[in-house]
C-alpha cells in the first residue's frame, strides 16, 4: 500500500469526516455537532426525548449510527437543530421495504426496537439519507 495513507488505529472512515469506535449513551435532549459525525450512539428510550443534529451545511459525508439498546413507552424523536433539512430514505420493517420522507424521524414506542437501527448520512446541503432496520412495524419512522 501507499505510505501516504493512513489511518489511524480507533477511526472509523466516514467519507470526509471520521470519528470514534467509541459508542455515546443518548438517555435525554441532545444536541450533536459536526464534530460528532462518525460516532455510533446508543438511545435508551426511558424518556421521551428529542436528538437534534447539525445542519447539513458543509455537504456531503456527515453520519451518525443510532442503535435502540433500551425500550420503554416514549418516542425518541430526531430532527435537524435550526433547519429544515430533510430526511429521505429505506425503512426495512419486518421484512417489509417502506421509502419515506420527512423532516422528523421517530423511534416509536410499544414496540420491541432492541437492537434496531438508524444510519443517517448528509448527502447535500439540507438532506440527509436514513437507511434503518426494524424488527417491528410502525418502530421507526419518517415524517
Amino acid at each position: 500500500t501507499d505510505s501516504s495513507e493512513r489511518i489511524e488505529v480507533g477511526k472509523v472512515v466516514t467519507g470526509m469526516r471520521t470519528g470514534s469506535v467509541t459508542a455515546a449513551a443518548i438517555a435525554g435532549a441532545t444536541t450533536l455537532t459536526l464534530a460528532d459525525s462518525g460516532g455510533t450512539f446508543l438511545v435508551d428510550q426511558d424518556a421521551a426525548f428529542d436528538i437534534d443534529l447539525p445542519s447539513p451545511t458543509t455537504g456531503e459525508g456527515c453520519s451518525y449510527l443510532f442503535v435502540v439498546t433500551d425500550v420503554g413507552a416514549n418516542n425518541v424523536t430526531i430532527t435537524v437543530d435550526g433547519s429544515a433539512a430533510t430526511f429521505i430514505g429505506t425503512l426495512h420493517i419486518d421484512g417489509t421495504t417502506v421509502v419515506a420522507t420527512g423532516s422528523t424521524l421517530t423511534f416509536a414506542s410499544g414496540t420491541t426496537l432492541i437492537g434496531d437501527w438508524v444510519e443517517i448520512r448528509s448527502l447535500t446541503t439540507g438532506l440527509y439519507h436514513v437507511r434503518a432496520m426494524s424488527s417491528a412495524a410502525g418502530g421507526i419512522t419518517i415524517a
